[in-house]
């Protein structure tokens, strides 16, 4: 798949999870997997407030959760076919 092939399916992707995306790049308490602000049971994972933000400041923390999002991608929450879609897979050596 070409550069602007992968972009366009990371982009199509990003579109159809993009709250999903949001919470595991942010690390957002009600973002996750349920969707909603109001649920009563938040992410266990979740950062307060100030926490998201010192990431955002620091930028390091959101870049090692945006690699952590690609690693996890393929760990089976994704299709093995998408994940190679998105580029996230790295190439087997022999």
């Amino acid at each position: 798949m070409d550069g602007k092939g992968m972009w366009a399916t990371r982009i199509k992707y990003g579109l159809k999870y993009w709250r999903l995306a949001i919470h595991l790049i942010f690390k957002t308490k009600h973002f996750g997997v349920n969707n909603l602000w109001w649920a009563a049971q938040p992410s266990a994972i979740g950062w307060h407030w100030y926490q998201i933000l010192f990431g955002i400041l620091t930028i390091v923390p959101i870049v090692r959760n945006y690699q952590s999002l690609k690693v996890r991608s393929c760990l089976g929450w994704l299709p093995e076919a998408e994940c190679l879609a998105l580029g996230f897979k790295p190439k087997v050596q022999p």
